[in-house]
Protein backbone atom coordinates (compact mmCIF):
# COMPACT_ATOMS: atom_id res chain seq x y z
CA UNK A 1 0.00 0.00 0.00
CA UNK A 2 1.04 3.52 -0.82
CA UNK A 3 1.68 5.38 2.86
CA UNK A 4 -0.71 8.30 1.06
CA UNK A 5 -3.61 6.21 -0.38
CA UNK A 6 -5.34 8.99 -1.63
CA UNK A 7 -3.00 9.35 -4.71
CA UNK A 8 -2.28 6.75 -7.16
CA UNK A 9 1.17 6.94 -7.85
CA UNK A 10 1.55 4.94 -10.77
CA UNK A 11 3.15 5.13 -14.43
CA UNK A 12 -0.14 5.75 -16.85
CA UNK A 13 -0.84 2.01 -18.32
CA UNK A 14 -2.48 2.22 -21.70
CA UNK A 15 -5.17 0.00 -22.63
CA UNK A 16 -4.53 -1.88 -18.76
CA UNK A 17 -7.89 -3.07 -18.72
CA UNK A 18 -7.88 -4.57 -22.09
CA UNK A 19 -4.58 -6.38 -22.12
CA UNK A 20 -5.50 -7.83 -18.48
CA UNK A 21 -9.21 -8.49 -18.65
CA UNK A 22 -9.98 -11.55 -20.60
CA UNK A 23 -13.57 -12.52 -19.34
CA UNK A 24 -13.39 -15.64 -21.82
CA UNK A 25 -10.97 -17.43 -19.95
CA UNK A 26 -12.71 -16.74 -16.41
CA UNK A 27 -14.34 -20.06 -15.35
CA UNK A 28 -17.97 -21.33 -13.77
CA UNK A 29 -19.56 -17.42 -14.63
CA UNK A 30 -22.80 -19.44 -13.51
CA UNK A 31 -20.39 -19.69 -9.87
CA UNK A 32 -19.83 -15.91 -9.26
CA UNK A 33 -23.29 -14.36 -11.25
CA UNK A 34 -26.85 -14.47 -9.67
CA UNK A 35 -29.03 -16.50 -12.33
CA UNK A 36 -31.06 -13.31 -12.65
CA UNK A 37 -28.44 -11.43 -14.70
CA UNK A 38 -29.31 -14.04 -17.01
CA UNK A 39 -32.93 -14.21 -17.39
CA UNK A 40 -35.84 -12.52 -18.19
CA UNK A 41 -35.13 -10.46 -14.97
CA UNK A 42 -32.13 -8.25 -16.61
CA UNK A 43 -34.68 -7.66 -19.65
CA UNK A 44 -37.26 -6.20 -16.54
CA UNK A 45 -34.46 -4.44 -15.42
CA UNK A 46 -33.42 -3.15 -18.06
CA UNK A 47 -37.12 -1.72 -18.91
CA UNK A 48 -37.36 -0.73 -15.24
CA UNK A 49 -33.71 1.95 -15.80
CA UNK A 50 -35.33 2.97 -18.65
CA UNK A 51 -38.67 4.17 -17.28
CA UNK A 52 -37.11 5.39 -14.20
CA UNK A 53 -34.38 7.42 -16.17
CA UNK A 54 -36.93 8.96 -17.92
CA UNK A 55 -38.43 10.19 -14.80
CA UNK A 56 -34.75 11.46 -13.70
CA UNK A 57 -34.03 13.28 -16.84
CA UNK A 58 -37.05 15.12 -16.16
CA UNK A 59 -35.89 16.12 -12.72
CA UNK A 60 -32.24 16.85 -13.88
CA UNK A 61 -33.25 19.10 -16.95
CA UNK A 62 -35.29 20.98 -14.04
CA UNK A 63 -32.40 21.38 -11.85
CA UNK A 64 -29.42 22.76 -14.20
CA UNK A 65 -30.69 25.84 -14.54
CA UNK A 66 -30.05 26.03 -10.38
CA UNK A 67 -27.15 23.97 -10.22
CA UNK A 68 -25.65 26.26 -12.71
CA UNK A 69 -26.34 29.32 -10.84
CA UNK A 70 -25.48 27.88 -7.02
CA UNK A 71 -22.40 26.95 -8.57
CA UNK A 72 -21.16 29.85 -10.63
CA UNK A 73 -21.91 31.55 -6.99
CA UNK A 74 -19.36 29.20 -4.94
CA UNK A 75 -16.96 28.45 -7.83
CA UNK A 76 -16.93 29.40 -11.34
CA UNK A 77 -16.46 27.07 -13.59
CA UNK A 78 -18.11 24.44 -16.18
CA UNK A 79 -21.34 22.91 -15.30
CA UNK A 80 -21.01 19.36 -15.80
CA UNK A 81 -17.62 17.24 -14.79
CA UNK A 82 -16.75 14.55 -17.18
CA UNK A 83 -14.35 11.46 -16.18
CA UNK A 84 -13.58 8.40 -17.64
CA UNK A 85 -14.88 4.93 -16.12
CA UNK A 86 -14.15 1.30 -16.39
CA UNK A 87 -17.27 -0.74 -17.50
CA UNK A 88 -18.72 -3.96 -18.12
CA UNK A 89 -16.12 -5.77 -20.09
CA UNK A 90 -13.50 -4.02 -19.41
CA UNK A 91 -14.31 -1.34 -21.72
CA UNK A 92 -14.05 2.77 -21.26
CA UNK A 93 -16.86 4.96 -20.87
CA UNK A 94 -17.39 8.89 -19.93
CA UNK A 95 -19.45 9.27 -17.00
CA UNK A 96 -21.27 12.59 -16.61
CA UNK A 97 -21.67 14.52 -13.34
CA UNK A 98 -22.40 18.10 -12.34
CA UNK A 99 -19.59 19.38 -11.25
CA UNK A 100 -18.56 19.64 -7.67
CA UNK A 101 -14.93 20.48 -6.83
CA UNK A 102 -12.62 23.24 -8.00
CA UNK A 103 -11.85 23.35 -11.46
CA UNK A 104 -8.02 22.12 -11.89
CA UNK A 105 -8.86 19.64 -8.80
CA UNK A 106 -5.74 17.70 -10.32
CA UNK A 107 -4.12 20.15 -11.66
CA UNK A 108 -0.64 18.17 -11.25
CA UNK A 109 -2.14 15.10 -13.47
CA UNK A 110 -1.93 12.42 -10.03
CA UNK A 111 -5.44 11.12 -9.89
CA UNK A 112 -6.90 11.05 -6.13
CA UNK A 113 -9.57 9.28 -3.92
CA UNK A 114 -12.49 11.86 -2.39
CA UNK A 115 -12.08 11.94 0.94
CA UNK A 116 -14.08 13.22 3.99
CA UNK A 117 -13.59 17.05 4.25
CA UNK A 118 -12.01 16.67 1.00
CA UNK A 119 -10.63 20.43 0.63
CA UNK A 120 -11.14 20.35 -3.60
CA UNK A 121 -15.01 20.06 -3.00
CA UNK A 122 -16.79 23.28 -3.07
CA UNK A 123 -19.41 24.40 -0.23
CA UNK A 124 -22.66 23.57 -3.09
CA UNK A 125 -20.46 20.77 -3.78
CA UNK A 126 -20.80 19.21 -1.06
CA UNK A 127 -24.54 19.95 -0.70
CA UNK A 128 -24.56 18.37 -4.46
CA UNK A 129 -22.90 15.18 -3.04
CA UNK A 130 -24.55 14.16 0.34
CA UNK A 131 -28.11 14.52 -1.61
CA UNK A 132 -26.41 12.71 -4.65
CA UNK A 133 -27.76 15.62 -7.24
CA UNK A 134 -24.72 15.54 -9.02
CA UNK A 135 -25.23 12.09 -9.87
CA UNK A 136 -28.34 13.23 -11.80
CA UNK A 137 -26.69 13.35 -15.29
CA UNK A 138 -25.70 9.67 -15.34
CA UNK A 139 -29.04 9.34 -16.78
CA UNK A 140 -27.63 9.44 -19.82
CA UNK A 141 -24.99 7.22 -19.31
CA UNK A 142 -27.99 4.39 -18.42
CA UNK A 143 -30.03 5.22 -21.31
CA UNK A 144 -27.32 5.05 -23.33
CA UNK A 145 -27.19 1.70 -21.88
CA UNK A 146 -23.44 2.12 -20.46
CA UNK A 147 -24.62 1.81 -16.97
CA UNK A 148 -27.67 0.78 -14.81
CA UNK A 149 -29.64 1.83 -11.93
CA UNK A 150 -27.77 -0.72 -9.49
CA UNK A 151 -24.66 -2.48 -9.79
CA UNK A 152 -20.88 -2.01 -8.62
CA UNK A 153 -19.57 1.44 -8.55
CA UNK A 154 -17.94 2.32 -11.76
CA UNK A 155 -13.84 3.19 -11.05
CA UNK A 156 -11.57 5.14 -13.18
CA UNK A 157 -9.06 3.32 -15.34
CA UNK A 158 -6.10 4.43 -13.07
CA UNK A 159 -7.78 3.02 -9.83
CA UNK A 160 -9.12 -0.19 -11.45
CA UNK A 161 -5.49 -1.25 -12.80
CA UNK A 162 -4.47 -0.76 -9.40
CA UNK A 163 -7.14 -2.53 -7.91
CA UNK A 164 -6.28 -5.29 -10.28
CA UNK A 165 -2.02 -5.63 -9.32
CA UNK A 166 -3.29 -6.07 -5.35
CA UNK A 167 -6.37 -8.10 -5.74
CA UNK A 168 -6.80 -10.50 -9.02
CA UNK A 169 -10.62 -10.85 -8.27
CA UNK A 170 -11.23 -7.19 -8.62
CA UNK A 171 -11.57 -7.61 -12.18
CA UNK A 172 -14.47 -10.18 -11.82
CA UNK A 173 -16.62 -6.88 -11.28
CA UNK A 174 -16.49 -6.26 -15.33
CA UNK A 175 -18.90 -8.62 -15.71
CA UNK A 176 -21.68 -6.42 -14.88
CA UNK A 177 -22.84 -2.98 -16.12
CA UNK A 178 -21.77 -0.40 -12.82
CA UNK A 179 -24.30 1.32 -11.26
CA UNK A 180 -25.39 4.48 -9.82
CA UNK A 181 -26.07 2.89 -6.86
CA UNK A 182 -25.35 -0.36 -5.14
CA UNK A 183 -25.25 -3.17 -2.33
CA UNK A 184 -21.22 -1.97 -2.03
CA UNK A 185 -22.95 1.96 -1.85
CA UNK A 186 -25.33 0.75 0.83
CA UNK A 187 -23.50 -1.59 2.94
CA UNK A 188 -20.36 0.17 3.36
CA UNK A 189 -18.62 3.37 3.90
CA UNK A 190 -17.34 6.12 1.67
CA UNK A 191 -14.08 4.49 0.21
CA UNK A 192 -11.38 7.42 0.16
CA UNK A 193 -8.33 4.48 0.16
CA UNK A 194 -7.03 1.56 -2.04
CA UNK A 195 -7.50 -0.54 0.97
CA UNK A 196 -10.99 0.75 1.84
CA UNK A 197 -11.69 0.06 -1.98
CA UNK A 198 -10.78 -3.48 -1.65
CA UNK A 199 -13.19 -4.05 1.22
CA UNK A 200 -15.73 -2.98 -0.70
CA UNK A 201 -15.20 -5.37 -3.62
CA UNK A 202 -16.33 -8.17 -1.09
CA UNK A 203 -19.99 -6.23 -0.97
CA UNK A 204 -19.99 -5.86 -4.76
CA UNK A 205 -19.05 -9.70 -5.71
CA UNK A 206 -22.10 -10.76 -3.03
CA UNK A 207 -24.61 -8.57 -4.50
CA UNK A 208 -23.56 -10.32 -8.46
CA UNK A 209 -24.26 -13.65 -6.81
CA UNK A 210 -26.87 -13.49 -4.79
CA UNK A 211 -28.55 -10.16 -6.98
CA UNK A 212 -32.93 -10.82 -6.72
CA UNK A 213 -35.99 -8.28 -6.32
CA UNK A 214 -35.31 -8.33 -2.78
CA UNK A 215 -31.94 -6.94 -2.35
CA UNK A 216 -32.64 -4.85 -5.31
CA UNK A 217 -35.37 -3.55 -3.61
CA UNK A 218 -33.25 -3.25 -0.52
CA UNK A 219 -31.17 -1.24 -2.01
CA UNK A 220 -33.59 1.21 -3.62
CA UNK A 221 -34.61 1.99 -0.17
CA UNK A 222 -31.58 2.57 1.88
CA UNK A 223 -29.92 4.99 -0.92
CA UNK A 224 -33.05 6.90 -0.58
CA UNK A 225 -32.44 6.80 3.49
CA UNK A 226 -28.96 7.88 2.38
CA UNK A 227 -30.24 10.87 0.22
CA UNK A 228 -32.79 12.06 3.08
CA UNK A 229 -30.27 12.04 5.85
CA UNK A 230 -27.66 13.29 3.45
CA UNK A 231 -25.31 10.88 4.67
CA UNK A 232 -22.91 10.47 1.68
CA UNK A 233 -19.73 12.14 0.86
Amino acid sequence: MHENQDLIQIEPVQNYIARHINLRVIPNKENILSANFYNGYSTVSRIFDILFSLILLVIFIVSIPFVWLFNLSSSPGPLFYKQIRVGKNGKNFTIYKFRSMKVDAEADGIPRFTKENDSRITTVGSILRKTRIDELPQVINILRGEMTLIGPRPERPEFVSEFIRQEPRYELRSLVKPGITGWGQVKYKYTSTLEEGLKKLDYDLYFMKHRSFYMDLTIILRTIYIVICRTGT
